[in-house]
């Protein structure tokens, strides 16, 4: 449904309330592009097909992947079951937000897309992502090359001990931060109908049954610091491995018990730049290189949210529809007309949450939506008009998200 607005939550599952079907721009996806289609031909030594074998067989794979690896002595942590690419990733950086080593090696036999663990490590290679999460080396091997597809990565311990403490964090019980955010969503998101899909934290994905998607309800995860270690580095590892532990979560649930997730956290709410530099250079990018987009939709949401500080021209993932390019579709829409200054507040104001937040979607509910949509026929809203109209909505008042 709109990446931007409200993804959260209501974005993907949009209440019937008469309303307000919507569009969205074309999006520009911000990182590495997915990889080409795996060859599917059948090879009886592919490692998966060898642990499928058994008990024996999938021995002597891990033996020779020992063997393999013989000049480090670095402890080969073992993934038969994470099968699914999200699955790899969540995998990945548990470890990178838990490890206390300086360097680990995780092989992923029966990884269905080898390739995604690749591309997977080209991010994680990037500037961006060895600065953010203090790493050193990243490297990855498939198979033929190597008997099993594994990643190393070492921890690059200079960055980590030098990485910038962090003082100004809220303290927030994880009680406290739920029950803000289930008023924000109740009070603010289903009050003002800021999404058409989500009215409360039980109710999400209402008026969709005609396309067989049931009502759900918001699963809302609060995360909180894995590691003793207070500094920005260890802070960006647990937000990208909250992440994906919860997209696990998600996609592993039922639809109608959680529609969608909301990931809290409460350590970046003092901290905008910070928590949008993590969500767009390194979930979104893993994100992309892992395909994960044919499962998700997700979008930023923080206390402080301002779209003139992301910068942004384009519609890019994660984030709101930029100010300039609302006013344009209210200009064309021909709707009421609300003063720049104002626009751009209610613009903000739609992503302003108590805390840093994150809202992870259902893909298959969101083609859902546009289906539903389609189905509408004349009374179908006008393509955008939801951004203009959730502007005009919170324009001119005292509203506050909090």
């Amino acid at each position: 449904m709109h990446v931007r607005l409200i993804f959260a939550i209501g974005k993907l599952l949009s209440l019937a309330i008469a309303a307000a079907a919507f569009q969205f721009p074309k999006i520009k996806f911000v990182g590495l592009s997915g990889g080409s289609a795996d060859n599917n031909r059948y090879d009886e030594n592919e490692p998966k097909n060898r642990v499928t074998k058994g008990p024996e067989e999938t021995a002597l794979l891990r033996q020779s992947l020992e063997k393999h690896c013989k000049e480090t002595d670095t402890v080969i942590q073992w993934e038969p079951n994470a099968i699914e690419s999200y699955e790899v990733a969540e995998v990945i950086f548990r470890q990178v937000s838990q490890c206390d080593t300086s360097d680990f090696i995780i092989a992923f036999p029966c990884i269905t897309r080898p390739t995604d663990l690749e591309q997977l490590s080209l991010v994680l290679q990037s500037n961006n992502c060895k600065q953010l999460l203090g790493l050193d080396l990243v490297e990855c091997e498939l198979y033929p090359s190597s008997p099993a597809p594994y990643i190393y990565i070492k921890l690059d311990t200079t960055i980590s001990a030098s990485a910038e403490a962090i003082s100004d964090v809220h303290s927030y019980s994880s009680e406290f931060a739920t029950s803000a955010t289930k008023r924000w969503l109740k009070d603010f998101l289903g009050k003002y109908r800021l999404c058409p899909y989500t009215s409360s934290a039980t109710r999400a994905a209402v008026g969709l049954s005609s396309v067989n998607v049931p009502v759900g309800g918001v699963h809302i995860q609060v995360a909180e610091s894995l590691n003793i270690r207070n500094n920005s580095t260890h802070r960006a590892a647990n937000l990208v491995s909250a992440f994906w532990t919860e997209v696990k979560f998600l996609l592993q649930s039922s639809q109608d018990q959680w529609a969608t997730s909301l990931v809290v956290f409460p350590e970046y709410d003092n901290d905008f730049q910070s928590f949008v530099q993590v969500c767009d250079n390194v979930i979104e990018p893993t994100v992309l290189a892992t395909r994960a987009t044919e499962f998700i939709g997700r979008a930023w949401f923080h206390p402080e949210y301002d779209a003139d500080q992301v910068g942004h021209t384009d519609v890019i993932a994660g984030h709101a529809v930029p100010h300039k390019i609302v006013e344009g579709f209210m200009k064309s829409l021909a709707l009421e007309r609300v003063e720049y200054e104002e626009l751009a507040r209610a613009n903000n104001l739609v992503r302003e949450t108590p805390h840093a937040t994150i809202n992870i979607l259902r893909r298959s509910q969101l083609k859902a939506a546009a289906e539903y949509e389609k189905g509408l026929g004349t009374k179908r809203p006008k393509p955008n008009s939801i951004y203009v109209r959730n502007a005009i909505r919170l324009s001119n008042t005292r509203i506050t998200s909090k």
